[in-house]
C-alpha cells in the first residue's frame, strides 16, 4: 500500500532523512518510533506531500504520490500541531471537509460526533489542544480514508478520550481494511495496535520488523555462572547491554535463540530468559547506537 523508496530530505542544511526504504502493508498499522529530532514528523510530511523530496520515491496504492491529487484524497492526515482556520466555527470546518472530500459519510459522521462530543458552535480558537485534535480525528475519519497517517494523535488527551481513539483506530483497520501510519513517543500505545513497527534514528530506519518477531528476537538473559563472566561472552557483537546485580547477570542481545544456545556452551548455573516490553527494547536497542540513557552496567 505505502512503499518509501531511498527517500532523503535535506532541512536548512542538514540531512534529515537519509535513504528511507519502508514497506506498509494494506490494513495494517504501522508505528513509527524514535527521539526527538530522529525525523519522524518530516518523514510523515514527505509521504502526505507537504515536503518534497530530494531522492527516492513514494508510492501510494501503485501511484507515484508527489502531486497525486487521487492519491491526496484517499489519505487522512492528524499532524502533531492542528492548523484549522482560528475564526471558523467548528461546524465550518465540518461543511469545509463534506464539501472537499467527495468520500465524506455522513453517516459515519454522525457516530463519531457521539463519541467525541464536540460542541460544533465553538469557534476554532477556543478550542483546547486536545479538542482540536479530536475533531482532527473526528473530520478524517469521517472522510472514509483508505490511508491514515496520524503524527502525535493522543497528545493532549485524556485517558478516556485516548482509549476511545486507539479503539477507532483499530475498529477503523479491522472493518475497513484501513491502512494507519503512526508516529508516536508513546510506547505502549504502539505496544499495544501496532503489528509492525520501524525505528528511526539520525534520518535513518535502523529496524522494521513485525513487534512479535522483535520481542521474540531482541531481549534479556539472566544467567549465573560458577565463576566470573566468560570474556568470549562479555565481547560478544550481539550483547546490547549487560547489567550485574551479585551474582546475576542480565544480558541484553540482540538475538535471543542465538545468543541462548552460545552462553550454553559456558555451562552457566542458571540460564533464563525474561519478557520485555517494546519500551525497554527501544531504549536498549537506542544504546546500542550511541543514544545515552542512564543504567548500572559493567
Amino acid at each position: 500500500m505505502i512503499d518509501i523508496e531511498g527517500v532523503s530530505k535535506v532541512l536548512e542544511g542538514r540531512k534529515v532523512l537519509d535513504n528511507i526504504n519502508l514497506h506498509i502493508n494494506k490494513g495494517s498499522i504501522f508505528g513509527l518510533i524514535g527521539p526527538n529530532g530522529a525525523g519522524k514528523t518530516t518523514l510523515i510530511k514527505c509521504i502526505v506531500g507537504i515536503y518534497e523530496i530530494d531522492n527516492g520515491k513514494i508510492i501510494i496504492n501503485n501511484e507515484i504520490a508527489k502531486n497525486n491529487v487521487n492519491i491526496r484524497s484517499i489519505i487522512g492526515y492528524v499532524p502533531d500541531f492542528i492548523h484549522f482556520y482560528p475564526y471558523f466555527k467548528v461546524d465550518d470546518m465540518i461543511k469545509f471537509y463534506r464539501n472537499t472530500y467527495y468520500s465524506w459519510n455522513d453517516k459515519r459522521f454522525e457516530q463519531l460526533i457521539k463519541i467525541f462530543n464536540i460542541d460544533t458552535k465553538k469557534k476554532i480558537r477556543n478550542l483546547s489542544k486536545g479538542m482540536k485534535t479530536q475533531l482532527s480525528i473526528l473530520l478524517n475519519l469521517s472522510i472514509m480514508p483508505r490511508i491514515l497517517i496520524l503524527d502525535e494523535p493522543t497528545s493532549g488527551l485524556d485517558p478516556v478520550i485516548r482509549k476511545k481513539v486507539l479503539n477507532l483506530i483499530v475498529d477503523e483497520v479491522s472493518q475497513n481494511q484501513t491502512t494507519v501510519f503512526i508516529s508516536t513517543h508513546n510506547l505502549g500505545e504502539v505496544e499495544r495496535i501496532c503489528d509492525h513497527i520501524g525505528i528511526i534514528h539520525e534520518g535513518k530506519i535502523i529496524e522494521e520488523e513485525k513487534i512479535e518477531d522483535l520481542k521474540n528476537k531482541i531481549g534479556k538473559l539472566q544467567v549465573v555462572f560458577k565463576d566470573t563472566l566468560p570474556e568470549e561472552v562479555k565481547n560478544h557483537d550481539d550483547i546490547l547491554k549487560i547489567e550485574k546485580r551479585g551474582r546475576v547477570y542480565h544480558i541484553v542481545v540482540k538475538d535471543m535463540k542465538e545468543m541462548y544456545t552460545f552462553i550454553e556452551n559456558y555451562n552457566p548455573v542458571i540460564l533464563e530468559t525474561i519478557n520485555m516490553d517494546l519500551e525497554e527494547i527501544f531504549l536498549y536497542k537506542m544504546g546500542g547506537e550511541g543514544y545515552e540513557f542512564e543504567t548500572n552496567s559493567i
